[in-house]
């Protein structure tokens, strides 16, 4: 029989005795079995007596955990520790450009030597930073750092799902089993609907938080897993709080499973949420994959008896072996959810329902800009004037300059991937802003620029609804500041001066909420498609059209507005002024990507 090391030839780590895999760095030391590191040498590593020398030997590994104080990327300031887990450690830090508190979550150094893992994370790591929902913690900026890959996210306050759940010692109230589970639903349906799947759902991966008196969920780690799909993490002891809510199609042939290897995950999580067990247990990862391929779960209702058969039956449904036989999708989920707690109201916290502050017309960014706020109620949008209900959100008082997009580029290191690359910030020389233009509108700058920047600012582009409203307002007007005809002191349009002008610089050409630039100047990007159709006879709450030209996986990454949002900054799509020739709803061209002219960039983040 192959004696298995004693000691981890990557990082030293002492092993547990038979133990295949480090549990340190996830090595797979069966196979090197003749491998063992001298544990008395401490400053080098050195191949014990016997052992076959390996070709070449690896860098010595960095710390596994960064110090307080450590500065990563030129901006973010490590402050503690929040956690860790199988695929990295996550720290509290401080974003010095924003002026911010985020979360930073560093992939464990085994991951960051395959070649194969840094490719997919400079994959997935730009989609995921331009796609947003309040239900998905957002994705601010990505770094490698010497030894690190790094994932800038927004810090989220709160425990773990199964942190809750022990709480109540694993018996949920039902009515807080609709409301928590109803929310994750919710978010995964938006990422499905996008072309985004989770592989790896699980309570541990799911934040619970308080706002107002009410409780509201957080999915963190989205697309994590498929960054390090096919490492040893996929076959190491870190898979084994995950094998728990794994599909059976991820067990069989991974390659090929859809959205519906998610709604298996919730099934096995709705399970624990109602009985405060899991369906299937092991001592081993690999008995617990093969229980969810050939065995059938036990009845929920066996474990907790006050069950609705509604819900029981939703729960094994999710579970089902066969895909097909699942609901399919996770609004179906939901529906059937709502339907089967239909007699058990909201969760309210002890104390009751605390009524929201009334929020503050103004607020202030850390660069100096300002966000206004646009109130919530309806609003006549279009040609035909049609009403159309909005939440409340703030938006950017002036576009994004020059300066601000700088800030983006010197902290991120962002380039556009697309291939007309050769456009991006044409008007700048040699990748400097020209002598006099910090102040004004950037531009050359595509959609997916656009989102990038947002992303990084915590915001999302608005929806043309969004936009039309924060330059019309409520009382249909031809232009954002009346009915008065355009002129000098009130817009710059009609190539005026041979270029843009600083933004800000007409006052007098204020929407009734305060904002400027919202005509003249440059045409502006927007979340949604460009589809008059749609906004002429579409949905009177809260409109948006998803595109039928792009691949869900890169439509518009947009954080709907649940409840008062931001929606803040403005880019511009290349240097063109507005002709003012016609009122606001009817300044309209069809561009590359998705745009609106002349709509606002602009981003929210939830309330």
């Amino acid at each position: 029989m192959t004696r298995l090391p004693t000691s981890c030839g990557r990082c030293a780590a002492v092993l547990a005795e038979g133990a295949r895999f480090c549990h340190r760095c996830g090595l797979d030391v069966a196979s090197e079995p003749g491998l063992e590191v001298d544990r008395t040498v401490s400053d080098s590593r050195r191949v014990g007596q016997g052992a076959r020398m390996p070709a070449a030997q690896p860098p010595p590994l960095p710390p596994m955990r960064l110090q307080p104080g450590t500065l990563l990327a030129g901006n973010y300031t490590i402050e503690s520790v929040l956690g860790e887990g199988g695929m990295g450690v996550v720290y509290r830090a401080h974003d010095k450009a924003r002026q911010r508190t985020v979360a930073i979550k560093c992939l464990h150094t085994n991951f960051v030597g395959d070649p194969e893992v840094r490719k997919r994370f400079a994959r997935e790591a730009r989609a995921l930073r331009a796609w947003t929902h309040p239900g998905v913690v957002a994705i601010h900026d990505t770094f490698e750092h010497e030894h690190l890959l790094g994932i800038v996210m927004e810090l989220v306050e709160g425990v773990t799902l199964v942190e809750h759940l022990r709480r109540w010692r694993g018996r949920l109230p039902l009515a807080e089993v609709r409301e928590l589970f109803g929310g994750i639903l919710d978010a995964v349906d938006h990422a499905h609907r996008h072309g985004v799947i989770h592989r790896d759902l699980k309570p541990d991966n799911i934040l619970v938080r308080q706002s107002c008196g009410r409780l509201a969920t957080v999915i963190v780690d989205l697309g994590i897993a498929k960054i390090v799909e096919g490492t040893s993490y996929t076959v190491s002891g870190a898979l084994l709080g995950t094998c728990k809510y794994m599909s059976p199609e991820q067990v069989q042939r991974p390659q090929t499973i859809d959205h519906r290897t998610d709604i298996y995950s919730l099934g096995v999580t709705l399970f624990q949420l109602c009985t405060g067990e899991t369906p299937f247990d092991a001592e081993s990862h690999f008995a617990l994959m093969m229980a969810h391929v050939s065995v059938p779960p036990p009845r929920p209702s066996l474990l907790r008896a006050d069950l609705p058969p509604a819900l029981e039956k939703l729960i094994l449904d999710a579970m089902a072996k066969d895909p097909a036989a699942r609901p399919a999708s996770c609004a179906e989920l939901k529906r059937r959810l709502d339907e089967s707690l239909a007699d058990f109201g909201p969760a309210v916290l002890e104390g009751g329902e605390v009524p929201a502050a009334p929020p503050p017309a103004v607020v202030a960014e850390p660069d100096g800009a300002e966000m206004l706020l646009v109130p919530a109620g309806p609003f006549k949008m279009g040609e035909k004037r049609r009403d159309v209900e909005l939440d409340a959100f703030y938006i950017d008082r002036c576009p994004v300059t020059n300066g601000q997009f700088n800030a983006f580029l010197e902290v991120t290191g962002y380039r556009p991937a697309d291939a007309g690359e050769h456009r991006f910030l044409a008007q700048w020389n040699a990748g400097k802003i020209p002598r006099g233009l910090e102040a004004h509108p950037v531009t050359y700058v595509s959609w997916d620029d656009a989102r990038a920047y947002a992303a990084w600012a915590g915001k999302r582009l608005p929806t043309e609804a969004e936009w039309e409203k924060a330059a019309r307002g409520t009382d249909g007007r031809r232009y954002p500041w009346g009915k008065e005809d355009p002129s000098r002191r009130l817009a710059i349009f009609g190539r005026q001066r041979g270029g843009t002008s600083p933004v800000g610089a007409f006052p007098d050409g204020a929407s009734p909420y305060g904002a400027l630039d919202m005509a003249g100047n440059v045409w502006e990007w927007c979340a949604d498609v460009d589809d008059a159709e749609f906004y002429e006879d579409g949905p009177r709450e809260r409109p948006e059209p998803q595109s039928a030209e792009r691949p869900p996986s890169s439509a518009p990454g947009v954080r709907h507005a649940r409840r008062l949002v931001d929606v803040r900054p403005a880019l511009a799509q290349d240097h063109v002024e507005d002709e003012l020739r016609a009122p606001l709803s009817l300044r309209r061209r069809r561009l590359p990507l998705r745009t609106h002219a002349p709509l606002a960039a602009g981003l929210a983040a939830g309330a």
